[in-house]
């Protein structure tokens, strides 16, 4: 696949959240199980203050447990069909993190959630994707959504926001937010 045919998210897209977001995957999973979609759109979170376990979380009615891993090297490695990074980290690591996912070359799109990454840090990571052929949404983005098959985080707020809107149904109607470098 060339960077040309690449989809950024589509109803298979599964991503990394970067740092411990809870109430944002657990928008993702609700969103994921209103779409109709068979397999949740967060294959494993990053926590790299802590240790490698399980968060549970709600895929409609059930319960499941999503992997959480210390290292973004060791969640790519266990899970090689995973493409996109979500990253909730500060303004403070998230160009070292954003640089980490960019020496997986599995990761191509990032999402920087953070505000206040400073211009010339961004600068630097935006030369350095269109070298790599990766893509970045952000910094101080607030996500975006394809309606009916990936939503970015916080994104169109609660389940019941999203149910209002239909943005669960799949259709032409789509946003991503991109600010920034």
């Amino acid at each position: 696949m060339t960077k040309n045919d690449y989809i950024l998210f589509d109803k298979n897209t599964q991503a990394f959240i970067y740092n411990m977001q809870t109430n944002a995957v657990q928008r993702m999973l609700d969103f994921d199980y209103a779409s109709g979609r068979k397999t949740p759109s967060v294959a494993a979170m990053i926590n790299p203050t802590g240790n490698d376990g399980f968060q549970k979380f709600f895929y409609g009615p059930k319960e499941i447990l999503v992997p959480v891993y210390k290292s973004l090297k060791i969640a790519a490695a266990k899970h090689p069909n995973v493409d996109v990074m979500i990253n909730f980290a500060s303004f403070r690591s998230a160009a070292s993190s954003t640089e980490e996912a960019f020496a997986l070359p599995q990761i191509r799109t990032v999402v920087i959630i953070a505000e206040g990454v400073p211009e010339r840090r961004m600068r630097e990571l935006t030369a350095k994707s269109k070298k790599l052929g990766k893509i970045i949404i952000g910094p101080a983005t607030v996500g975006g959504i394809v309606a009916g098959q990936f939503k970015i985080g916080n994104t169109g707020g609660t389940i019941e926001n999203i149910m209002d809107s239909k943005l669960h149904r799949p259709g032409s109607v789509g946003f991503v937010s991109k600010s920034g470098g």
